[in-house]
């Protein structure tokens, strides 16, 4: 994802710097802004009927949030919880759509081509792809070349973005590692074999 803003964006945006347990936006709101996460870190959850949260996914730096819905004119399908002190940018519907720029015009279609691009890769690695290779990408994306990686979030976060249950996580996990892949130290993998682990990415 792009994250620079152009000239012409950042006009349009007001900046604020936000607490953490800041709730942005409520589920089933309209969807009437969209942001873009400068720094600390944002959760989407979900509320079922009888009250509990799940966790949809987590905001990063350099991110986008609410934009797509913002276009689409539906409301927020998620609640936005500040889970780091954060630095964001707060763009309103109605200020994005006032603009004649082109550039902003020319920036939220590239935005958003390149997001269904991603859920296209991610719609692949769910119906085509299985447990290893899955997990095998993630590990290598963390850092191709590299020897050793550290897991960026909970392996129960890893999971759900990979699309599997916790067990099936830790069970290919280990197993991998007893096929001599990696070899896992808490958050820190060890990875004796970059070749290894290109080739059997390939191979799947």
């Amino acid at each position: 994802m792009p994250s620079p803003l152009p000239p012409a964006l950042v006009v349009l945006g007001r900046r604020r710097n936000v607490d953490q347990g800041t709730v942005l936006f409520l589920q089933e709101e309209p969807a009437d802004r969209c942001f873009f996460l400068e720094t600390g870190e944002v959760a989407l959850r979900r509320v079922n009927r009888s009250g509990g949260e799940v966790e949809v996914t987590r905001i990063e730096p350099g991110e986008w949030f609410g934009e797509a819905l913002v276009f689409a004119g539906r409301g927020f399908p998620v609640q936005a919880t500040v889970v780091l002190p954060s630095r964001l940018v707060e763009f309103s519907k109605a200020t994005l759509l006032a603009s004649l720029n082109p550039e902003v015009s020319l920036f939220f279609l590239s935005l958003l081509a390149q997001k269904c691009l991603m859920l296209n890769r991610r719609i692949q690695e769910l119906t085509v792809m299985d447990a290893r290779e899955r997990l095998a990408r993630y590990i290598h994306g963390l850092g191709p070349g590299l020897g050793r990686v550290t897991l960026p979030k909970k392996k129960v976060e890893i999971a759900r973005e990979l699309g599997m249950a916790p067990e099936t996580l830790s069970r290919t996990l280990g197993q991998m590692e007893k096929d001599g892949f990696w070899k896992v130290t808490g958050s820190e993998v060890e990875i004796p074999s970059i070749l290894a682990l290109q080739h059997l990415i390939e191979d799947e």
